[in-house]
């Protein structure tokens, strides 16, 4: 969505006109606001169409091959770069999941018999129970407010790992984990191709998918090189996850 609302013309706006330019100079984006019809503050209030009624006498606005690149780089830096770090740390968790056993894991925590793989598949459990209740979240709540809460969640939740030394405590930690990230795929598909046109989404979507592999051998790096560091406080663990 753009910060200056949709292109939807909304009822009670003051509508602008050839002559209201110097209107629209003075005007800042905090009075682009599409989504409260009824204000009345003294300020011109303008949607998208309005601007580009005004400035090329057409409710469309055409762009040339210089600005296109221009956004569509601004978008990668800024949008693309965050979905990829997300889903990068989010395989990343998975998978030092798998190394910690190698590094006492289910000793320090008491693990027995088939509690270890059922520590590491209730995340999904969760995302499966889960996902009707995201599907209706990410209908009603807006992106720019469910995506942060989730990621904000789900670190909270990752923080805490590290703490949990029974096997309560980690099927608890790692159903929440799961919940968080119910919906978190669908967003990041959902983001791409609102912000991107339908022939730029394919390379975007390989862009954050394809951290799945690059997690994994990061992963493995990091388990090497953090598992040896001998410390008092913390095992080796509770320092991969």
């Amino acid at each position: 969505m753009s910060p200056y609302g949709s292109l939807r013309p909304n009822a009670g706006y003051q509508r602008l006109g050839e002559d209201d330019a110097p209107k629209m100079a003075a005007a800042t984006p905090n009075d682009f606001d599409a989504n409260d019809p009824g204000r009345d503050d003294g300020k011109v209030v303008l949607t998208e169409e309005d601007v580009c009624v005004t400035l090329t006498g057409t409710s469309t606005l055409v762009t040339n091959s210089v600005q296109n690149r221009r956004i569509l780089r601004k978008t990668d830096k800024v949008i693309l770069s965050l979905l990829v770090w997300m889903y990068f740390l989010q395989i990343l968790d998975k998978t030092i999941l798998g190394y910690s056993a190698i590094f006492g894991l289910p000793e320090d925590t008491g693990l027995e018999g088939n509690q270890y793989s059922m520590v590491g598949s209730i995340a999904p459990i969760a995302q499966l129970i889960w996902q009707p209740f995201s599907s209706i979240l990410i209908v009603k709540v807006p992106h720019r407010i469910l995506m942060p809460s989730l990621v904000l969640g789900w670190g909270l939740a990752q923080a805490l790992t590290p703490a949990c030394r029974t096997f309560s405590g980690l099927l608890i930690n790692r159903f929440f984990l799961g919940i968080f990230e119910a919906g978190c795929l669908p967003l990041f598909s959902i983001i791409t191709s609102q912000w991107y046109r339908r022939s730029e989404q394919p390379i975007r979507v390989a862009a954050w998918y394809g951290t799945n592999g690059l997690a994994t051998i990061f992963a493995a790096i990091m388990s090497y090189a953090l598992g040896g560091i001998k410390s008092a406080i913390l095992a080796p663990w509770q320092m991969l996850v």
